[in-house]
């Protein structure tokens, strides 16, 4: 689901309610506890580390006219700030007649950030926010292919208040084609990756290590199989990924070091098969999958650990899905709460700070008609 009536499709959300309150939830015997915060109708895009034991997460508040049955989304920032407790304050920033989710954000070494999300019914552009000298500032970026009727931008990754790349999707009178974008400290430019069949790709997840090395992940349509694309400053190159008889997708990247790199998403090997989890790593040379346990459904979002670990999560019809994998000991479980079986956990998002893990997912129902969203959730360990 990237565009806001694809979000939408089947959600039966109840009237707009506040912050809820924060509460343990029970984890497997042996296991730290997880505190949930559920957040209501706001669903829940990102999670990032603002600074030293605050955590920024990025989402939108849902409302549906019962009249019309037409949906809003009112992008949200909340901060928990560890110092001051547990609890989760919604930030004051002004996005004032914005009808967009916020889909991601960023947080740079120099303290900078950055926030990208839809383009709205009233704006021409899409919403994208930057973070500067303790304040937000959001504005329309119209730096849209020719044409462009509908767009969002997805990801969103910088490496200073000066440099950052996003990446999306934008939809024209012929369909859909891939959105870039590069921050080059003045303005937002619209960039076209020139390599053969370009057009046809699904962009996900960007990753910029450097301003020389920028990872951009996702979908080749043409052939259903996943992308990875790297830029080193020069020029762009598409890099091979593994190939699976039937399809595959990439949802998220997280990189260590230039040769030190993870990305995740689903893969299937036969027809209509169950979408299986997909982790793959790159070592400045080349992509190798690195198998999951037996049965582990589709990851939507990959997290650094120490030591060369990682966390990655994911959800499906079951449960939501919660692994973390070092070298030394492999995958472990994150014994994520399943706490009532009427309204079972979706995960969306992982973020890793010292001695401390941040899951944002939802909470829905199931039935013969599809998944219902219920409530944006932030789990907490």
């Amino acid at each position: 689901m990237h565009f806001k009536e694809k979000a939408t499709t089947g959600l039966a959300l109840a009237a707009l309610c506040g912050l809820g309150t924060a509460v343990p939830a029970s984890a497997a015997p042996g296991a730290s506890s997880w505190t949930e915060t559920n957040l209501g109708s706001v669903q829940v895009a990102s999670a990032q580390a603002a600074g030293p034991g605050i955590t920024w997460v990025a989402g939108a508040q849902v409302t549906t006219d019962q009249a019309t049955g037409a949906t809003r989304f009112a992008p949200v920032l909340f901060q928990q700030d560890r110092a001051e407790g547990e609890t989760w304050q919604r930030l004051p920033v002004s996005f004032a007649g914005w009808d967009s989710r916020s889909n991601d954000l960023d947080v740079t070494s120099d303290g900078s950030a950055y926030l990208v999300g839809d383009m709205s019914g009233t704006d021409p552009g899409v919403l994208v926010g930057r973070y500067v000298a303790g304040r937000w500032n959001v504005s329309a970026d119209t730096a849209l292919p020719a044409g462009t009727t509908d767009a969002s931008l997805l990801s969103v990754s910088g490496t200073s208040a000066h440099e950052a790349w996003a990446v999306g999707q934008a939809d024209d009178a012929t369909g859909q084609v891939p959105l870039v974008q590069h921050w080059n400290g003045h303005a937002w430019q619209l960039v076209r990756i020139p390599i053969a069949g370009y057009d046809q790709w699904l962009l996900t997840q960007v990753k910029e290590v450097s301003p020389n090395d920028v990872w951009v992940v996702g979908n080749d349509n043409a052939t259903g199989q996943t992308l990875a694309a790297h830029w080193d400053g020069t020029a762009w190159k598409r890099i091979p990924t593994p190939a699976f008889p039937d399809s595959s997708v990439l949802f998220d990247i997280a990189a260590r070091t230039p040769s030190d790199i993870w990305a995740v998403g689903w893969y299937r090997d036969t027809d209509k098969q169950r979408p299986l989890g997909l982790a793959l790593h790159w070592d400045g040379r080349s992509w190798t999958q690195l198998p999951l346990p037996a049965g582990t459904f589709a990851l939507n979002s990959v997290a650094l650990q120490p030591a060369g670990g990682i966390a990655v999560v994911g959800g499906n019809d079951d449960a939501a899905v919660g692994l973390t994998w070092d070298p030394a000991d492999g995958w472990k479980s994150l014994d994520l709460p399943e706490n009532n079986p009427d309204q079972p956990l979706g995960a969306w998002t992982v973020l890793a700070q010292p001695g401390r893990l941040t899951v944002t997912g939802w909470h829905y129902l199931s039935s013969d008609f599809g998944d219902t969203f219920e409530s944006g959730v932030i789990l907490t360990r």
